[in-house]
């Protein structure tokens, strides 16, 4: 028996887009689409400075929205479909597809650059429930009054991370779906993001068996696959790799955003600063930039200003040294992983390292012509998926099996080496002039301590 459901018809607006074609919105979706936060997205960057290697990269959190809605709808269609079927009430449907939409509400300009300031920021899932259950605000109006759910709900599915907010399992279930390996987030900006990059890396990803291979796990009330969908999500686990090798972590990329974060941090720290954390919460990147120029006018900080208009104009810092995975010693992740998770600390590092370069070079540093970038350290390829095999299919394994079994797969276990050596690179990165580089690329390293 097919099921189905109103808001998965395609019916009503018809937006073009590169990716999946024709996106339909119903009214009440399309209200969502209209509120001024939503249309806000149009100019917050998907990829943030990735544009300064990859210029094609212009595409906004806006399209990505709009596309993971679209690739949603053909999840829940399958499952609503599936042997066994997902069981969701009508409700369910509402509150999933309006968290599809959502889900990068709470974005601030220049992709996840921000939130990497800790404690300055909080993460994008958190300030999208601050957004949507603010009782004042459209989006609650929307939800309530067109689509006829609870704002807490939606919230639920987006920003359900956490120890301190017990999640109702309903609403764990609609997250599940939309957050995991395989997920229409993940596999939307992978696809869009190649695509506007232009790189192929997205082009192996076979869409369609992905979408047809997916069934619900009702004992882990999560997304599964059958074995035919084993090549597809391998292609996918692959191009994520290859996106942060060559893509997201590029090099001049991490320069250009360790500069950013600088530039910002220098004003957050300074005790006479204007700026406060809600001024980042509303506004587009332009209107970012031109707020932290002036601040850091005011403020008379030159270092920051300098780092903010190498970014603009592309004047980045080089790489002096990069951590080889040989030396990645227990007592140097430990200490690579405190400067990660306290921001002060890096930039102590960084302030102290340029005034001892500037020292021997007879010079007089700013603090900033030495940063140290470190990527996400719980970044690493994972692929949490069941797999199940037709009877005609002979195994000696109970079913499912998980995609890490040597009778599955072995992807996995040969990608989280090469991502860990060969993606996941601790940088310092030096000014290019003034005679710091050679220095730092002899010195730099032996200084992480």
């Amino acid at each position: 028996m097919s099921i189905s459901h109103p808001l998965l018809e395609d019916d009503g607006k018809a937006i073009r887009d590169p990716v999946w074609g024709y996106i339909h919105l119903p009214g009440p979706l399309l209200a969502l689409v209209d509120t001024e936060d939503f249309q806000r997205l149009r100019n917050i960057s998907q990829l943030g400075f990735v544009h300064l290697v990859y210029p094609g990269a212009r595409h906004s959190r806006f399209e990505h929205s709009l596309g993971v809605y679209h690739l949603a709808k053909q999840f829940l269609l399958r499952l609503l479909n599936s042997d066994p079927p997902l069981q969701l009430t009508d409700e369910d449907v509402r509150v999933f597809l309006a968290a599809t939409l959502l889900h990068d509400i709470g974005h601030y300009p220049f992709s996840h650059t921000l939130e990497e300031l800790m404690p300055f920021f909080v993460s994008h899932e958190e300030r999208a429930r601050q957004l949507i259950e603010d009782p004042a605000g459209a989006i609650a109006r929307v939800l309530q009054q067109e689509l006829d759910v609870d704002p807490v709900r939606v919230a639920n599915v987006i920003d359900y991370g956490g120890t301190h907010r017990k999640i109702p399992q309903r609403d764990l279930l609609l997250a599940n779906i939309l957050s995991g390996t395989l997920d229409p987030d993940k596999i939307d900006y992978l696809l869009r993001d190649s695509l506007f990059c232009g790189v192929p890396f997205g082009e192996s990803v076979n869409r369609d068996r992905l979408i047809k291979a997916i069934k619900y796990d009702p004992d882990r009330r999560r997304l599964a696959i059958t074995s035919k969908g084993i090549s597809a999500v391998e292609s996918l686990v692959f191009t994520n790799y290859l996106m942060y090798r060559n893509v997201y972590w590029h090099h001049a990329v991490r320069a250009a955003t360790a500069m950013f974060k600088r530039s910002v941090q220098d004003i957050l720290m300074h005790p006479d600063r204007n700026l406060q954390v809600g001024d980042f919460h509303r506004v587009t990147e332009g209107e970012l930039l031109m707020v932290l120029r002036e601040e850091q006018n005011r403020l008379g900080l030159k270092g920051a200003r300098a780092l903010l208009d190498g970014v603009v104009h592309r004047r980045l810092h080089k790489v002096a040294a990069f951590v080889h995975p040989g030396e990645r010693k227990q007592g140097l992740l430990h200490f690579l992983y405190d400067l990660y998770q306290h921001p002060e600390k890096r930039r102590q590092k960084e302030v102290e390292l340029s005034h001892l370069f500037g020292e021997q070079l007879s010079q007089e540093a700013t603090g900033d012509e030495i940063l140290i970038d470190i990527p996400r350290f719980d970044k690493t390829p994972e692929v949490d998926l069941k797999v199940f095999y037709s009877a005609d299919v002979p195994s000696d394994k109970p079913q499912p099996l998980s995609f890490d079994d040597p009778e599955v797969s072995r992807l996995r276990e040969s990608l989280v080496d090469n991502f860990e050596d060969q993606a996941k690179i601790f940088r310092i990165f030096c000014v290019a002039d003034g005679g710091f580089l050679p220095l730092a690329a002899e010195q730099a390293k032996r200084h992480l301590r």
